[in-house]
């Protein structure tokens, strides 16, 4: 398996910073960084004594590998302007959740190897280092790169998974839906509590331990041996009542989830006959 012997970081931004401090911590040797920014750099190879490039093509000529950390829409001109330079044999990287290697248009041409290495959790700060121990990483790229990237994770004991290429966005997708559209349901929740004229902190201690309690199942027993409520006990009366004091888009948005619980109520109920509260739904 091939390794990395030395790894520079474009971006010096909250992933950028956090992620070198914590690879330069597990003994992954970070050469430094660059960013268009000369404080952020600066700044990071300061904390993580290391050098703070004052262009691109210096950091280009002194590392195999390149880690780019920048924003999502920025990748592809990043990538565009390291082909300017002479990089035959190196490998490129991206942190970006939901762009694939293949954003590294004519890597193959240009003689180079490419993978992306997503960390499955939230980076708050540029100090946010100790977030990544212990955290799951996706990753994919050319055979080359994803046997860097697995060596990578070996020196830093992190676990990783393999996904092809072509499925790089919905898993991206997946983690948002596990985690940011969670705010959305519980801000809807939220809002039908206060208009049954319970103010903002009696709503939220009212309905905290319901969506803690509920996630804690879901954690330990998974989704079908978690779920709970009208649409598993194929109550269609008191869901036709939701869905009569419900209007607009909030309506549609119980309805449409409940029709993926039933699904998922199906699993659990295999011999339970759903057809009325599918009538209910569906209108």
């Amino acid at each position: 398996m091939k390794g990395i012997s030395n790894i520079g970081i474009v971006g010096a931004g909250k992933v950028g910073a956090s992620l070198g401090a914590y690879l330069l911590g597990k003994g992954v040797a970070v050469k430094g960084f660059f960013d268009v920014s000369k404080e952020q750099a600066l700044s990071a190879a300061e904390r993580t004594q290391t050098r703070c490039y004052a262009s691109l093509q210096e950091l280009l000529a002194e590392t195999e590998a390149v880690l780019i950390a920048v924003p999502d829409d920025l990748i592809a001109g990043v990538w565009e302007q390291c082909r300017r330079f002479p990089i035959v044999g190196k490998c490129f990287f991206h942190c970006s959740g939901v762009l694939g290697s293949d954003v590294f248009s004519g890597h193959a041409e240009a003689g180079v190897h490419v993978g992306s290495l997503h960390p499955v959790c939230a980076v708050s700060s540029r100090e946010s280092q100790a977030v990544f121990s212990g955290k799951f990483f996706v990753l994919e790229g050319d055979q080359t790169g994803l046997e860097m990237l697995k060596s990578l994770m070996m020196t830093t004991g992190n676990d990783y998974r393999v996904i092809p290429t072509e499925q790089k966005t919905k898993y991206h997708a997946a983690a948002v839906a596990s985690s940011n559209l969670f705010c959305a349901l519980a801000d809807l929740a939220e809002g039908w509590m206060r208009d049954c004229g319970f103010d903002q902190q009696a709503t939220h201690e009212l309905l905290a331990p319901l969506m803690l309690g509920n996630m804690e199942h879901i954690a330990k027993q998974g989704v079908v041996n978690a779920l709970t409520g009208p649409v598993e006990r194929n109550d269609a009366g008191t869901v036709a009542k939701h869905l009569a004091v419900l209007d607009g888009n909030d309506r549609e948005l119980y309805r449409l989830l409940s029709l993926r619980l039933v699904e998922v109520a199906q699993q659990k109920h295999p011999d339970r006959d759903f057809t009325n509260l599918l009538n209910v739904l569906m209108q």
